[in-house]
This record gives C-alpha cells, structure tokens and sequence, in this order.
C-alpha cells in the first residue's frame, strides 16, 4: 500500500478537524444562546474527531483505490518465499487499513460523519437565526384539508400484503396505523389544533398499546431474553434522543414519548422475563400480568408512592419547563406523561396474549357460510360501532382536563373498537396504504426532529411554538419543502440507527457488557474534555 495513503489520511483528517472546529466556532457565534455546557463542548469535540477520522479515511482509500500496484521481482526459485509472501499480502488485503481505520469499519464511520452533518443542521435550524421563525397558521380549515390531501395520496398507494396476509394485526398494518396516527400529531403541533386534543392523547395511548402488545408478544412467542435483544431495543429508542439531548442541552423529558417507551418496554420485560420458564402455563402468565397491573395501580393511583419510588431516578426524568415555571415539582412532567397511560401498555399485553384466539375466532367466522359469516360479522361491527358511539359521547366529547381524569382507565375502549373494525374482514386485512406504513417505521426520528428541524422552539427545553420559514409569505411552497427536507432527515437517521446499532452492539453478551462499559467512560472522557475547555 505504501506510505502515501497513510500520509493522505492524515493530512486530511487534520484538515478536515480543523475545518470542523471552525465551523463549531462559527455556530456558536451565531447561537441564540451563548452559555454551553461542558456536554456541549465535549459533544464538539466528538464530533469535529468523527468528521477529521471519517474524510481522512475516505481520502485514504481514495488514494489506495487509485493507486498504481506494482508486482514483488523475485527468483524463480524461491517459491516457497513467494507464497509465503504471498499469504501475507493477501491477509493484509483482506481488511486493508489506512491509518487506524479498517475497510471494514467505513461504512459505520460514514454513518458516523452523515450523522454529525444532521446535527449540525438541526443546532443551526433552532438554535441560530439562519433560518427564520414565524407564528403559526392556526386554521382548522387548512388542518383538515392538508390531511386530507395525504389521505387521498395514501389511498394511492394502497398495496396488497399477499393472500397470506390474513392474520389480524399484520407488520404492515400496525405500522400504517403508526404512520397515519403520526402525520396527525405532527399536524396537530404545526398547526396548533387543540380541538383535536382529546385525539393525540388517544393516539400517545395507541402508542404505548403497541409497546406492550409488540413486546409481550417476541418475549411470548420467542422467549428470547438475551441481552442482545434488550440493548438493541434500547439502542433503538434512546441513540438519537441521547445525541439531540447533549447537542442542544434540552433535558431528556422534553422527548416524553422516548423516556415512556422505555419504561413500558422495561416494564413489560420484567414482567416476562420473572420465572419466564413458567410462562407457557395460562395461568401463571395471567397471575403475572395481574400483579403487574396492582403495581401499575400502586405505583401511580396511591397518593405519594409515584415520587417516593421514582424521586432517585429525577437526574434524568425530572424536567424544568421554562413555559411554566409555576410547576415546581421537577417530577410533575413525568407524572403527567406517564401516568396518562400507565394502564393501557398492560392492556396492550392481554391483547397479544388474547390473540390467538381472536384469530381463530375470525378464522371460525371466515369457514361459516357466506350468508351465516355475513350475519356474525355485521353484529360485531354493529356492536363495536354502538360501544365506539358510546365511548365517544360520554368520554371522548368531554372538556380537557375532564377528560385527561378519565383516559388512564379508558383509552383502551377506541383502541378496542378499532382492532375490531379494522380486521372485521379478510380484504381490510391484506390491504394497506404503503405511505402510512413507511411513514410509521420513523415515527421516532420524526417525533423528535419536528421540534427542531420542522417547527422552532422557544430554546432551551422549550416546545415547538413557532415555524420553521425558508420562504416567508410562501407558506404552502415553505411548507412543502421544508416537510421534504423533515422526511428525508428522519428516514436517514433512522438507517443510520439501525447502521449503528449493528456495528456498535456486538452478538456476544460479555462483549455487550465490555462495550457498554466502554461507551460509559466515553461519555465521561467527552464531559472532562468539555470541563476542561469550559475552564
């Protein structure tokens, strides 16, 4: 290989360094806010050695790739030294390296830079005024018709799962039932609809129905346990959030929806994993879930348990609203946002345990007579309309915060309804509408990057008020371009999750617990550095 490519990744990855501490220092100048922590300045560090190691090694191999290749001149009767050299080279080509950085390493390392790169544009987009704010355009007239313009798109696309695809609840349609849930509660902040509150709360409570349904049932039907599953899961829901949290000092409660995934998948985990040898016995199981629901009941309906059981972990839950400083309870974020919908998760858990039998309820019905099929389908969707009819005047209609009293106990009455209704026959159970499904694999990514990227907050821990305006008086042109832009970022950090997370997770589970550990002195080494640069 030679010197040159090692010479050239090292020269450009200093160059690249510099350029990135330039760029920072720029950002900063133009900050909004002027006081950083010693994580922001420890995240700088991070990420300008990320992009000085990721373009040195790219111009490294660029030079390896385009370098001349010369043949070793040796005796014809030395043939056993030129295998043996041979053999050699041949390893080195296997993972050839330039500087510290494998073949084999580039594409986490290019994950790695293209992830630096969005943060940097979302610290521009909110934290800088590059990019205008403008107020709101509330208009429920505009609300509706903008959904209702992606409905029309989604039924465009509407696909076909297969003739296996009769089972209820399918993949594609539980994340199409993400998908669409999603693109309305990001509507519901862009276009500040409080009317619709009451909805985006039973949408939060679908959410956390999947959490417990989705998990109970690998942990059920797989009984895998390892490690491995577990960090992935967690990896899935806390890489990015952790990034944007140390990136643009925002505590970590102001992404509520990732701190109550992981405490519901934590919550469902240990109800599983508890004698888990014993959870193919019905009745254990169903004792199991019991005791589960008293804690849930315990934990959040007794007076005084909530803050004494969750006071130690308030470092990272506790939340200091600017908007309202009259909250002077750190924890009261939590409380609220959890303990709306404490009790659906478990429900999501009898649902998963239920289902077999409710598939084979609906396959029961399916090998009746048409006319006698017709007849039990059309009272089970009668009688789910007229519960669903019921729900909604005497639950749904009422005031806000009457309403938020009665949801924990509830939410799971809609979500019932529309399992029911939604896989009431075999043709709505293979069709999907694709938009809404690939829009539900990146609901995460999007959930966060609307309060940055999308829309502008007020700062530091503050809420998405105000818009984000490339084009002022150009709103729909403005809307569009920038939601492309929103789209596009969230699908691409959602691959470079999943990138990530293969690359940094490895299979063995003492490995696990090694890197774990290393990740931790990590972020202990960049919050010294931050100290230290600080002063």
């Amino acid at each position: 290989m030679g010197l040159l490519p090692h010479a050239t990744f090292g020269l450009v990855g200093v160059l690249s360094g510099l350029i990135s501490i330039s760029v920072c220092s720029w950002l900063a100048s133009i900050s909004e806010i002027k006081e950083f922590t010693p994580m922001q300045y420890g995240m700088a560090v991070a990420y300008t050695v990320l992009m000085g190691v990721w373009l040195g090694a790219e111009a490294g191999f660029f030079v390896v790739r385009y370098q001349p290749r010369y043949d070793a001149v040796t005796e014809a009767d030395d043939e056993e030294d030129n295998e043996l050299m041979q053999s050699r080279s041949d390893a080195r080509e296997v993972d050839p390296k330039v500087g510290f950085v494998a073949k084999s390493q580039m594409g986490a390392l290019r994950a790695s830079g293209e992830f630096v790169l969005y943060m940097g544009y979302v610290y521009l987009c909110d934290r800088t005024l590059v990019f205008a704010k403008g107020p709101k355009q509330v208009s429920s007239t505009r609300f509706w018709c903008v959904n209702l313009l992606i409905l029309l798109v989604g039924i465009a696309t509407l696909r076909d799962s297969g003739p296996s695809a009769t089972k209820p609840l399918q993949r594609d349609q539980t994340e199409e039932w993400k998908g669409w849930m999603q693109i309305m509660f990001i509507l519901y902040h862009y276009f500040a609809e409080a009317p619709i509150y009451n909805a985006i709360r039973l949408y939060i409570a679908a959410y956390v129905w999947m959490t417990g349904f989705g998990n109970f049932s690998y942990y059920y039907i797989k009984a895998d346990f390892t490690l491995l599953r577990f960090a992935q899961m967690m990896w899935r829901l806390n890489f990015f959030v952790f990034f944007v949290c140390a990136t643009m000092n925002n505590e970590y409660m102001l992404y509520y929806i990732c701190a109550m995934h992981t405490f519901f998948t934590w919550m469902v985990y240990l109800c599983l994993v508890v004698s888990h040898k014993l959870n193919e016995d019905s009745k254990v199981l169903m004792l199991k879930m019991f005791s589960t629901t008293v804690l849930a009941v315990v934990l959040y309906d007794v007076p005084g348990v909530f803050h004494a059981v969750m006071k130690p972990a308030s470092f990272l839950l506790g939340f200091h609203d600017p908007l309202h400083p009259e909250f002077t309870d750190d924890m009261h974020e939590w409380f609220f946002r959890s303990g709306l919908d404490h009790l659906v998760w478990i429900f999501g858990m009898l649902c998963a345990f239920c289902f077999p039998w409710f598939d084979k309820q609906l396959q029961a019905i399916e090998e009746m007579p048409s006319q006698k099929a017709s007849m039990y389908k059309g009272a089970l969707v009668l009688s789910t309309l007229a519960l669903g009819g019921w729900y909604t005047v005497q639950v749904f209609m009422l005031p806000k915060r009457e309403y938020n009293k009665v949801h924990p106990f509830t939410s799971f009455i809609p979500i019932f309804c529309y399992l029911v209704l939604r896989n009431a026959s075999p043709t709505l159970r293979r069709y999907h509408m694709h938009l809404f499904a690939w829009c539900g694999k990146v609901t995460l990514e999007t959930y966060i990057l609307q309060f940055h990227i999308w829309m502008k907050t007020t700062g530091l821990n503050g809420s998405p008020k105000f818009l984000m305006v490339w084009l002022p008086g150009w709103f729909y042109t403005n809307f569009l371009l920038t939601s492309a832009t929103f789209l596009f970022i969230s699908y691409r950090i959602f691959k470079i999750t999943v990138i990530l997370r293969d690359a940094c997770i490895p299979k063995d589970n003492s490995k696990i617990v090694q890197r774990l550990g290393g990740l931790c002195v990590g972020v202990l080494a960049l919050y010294g550095t931050g100290v230290f640069l600080k002063g």
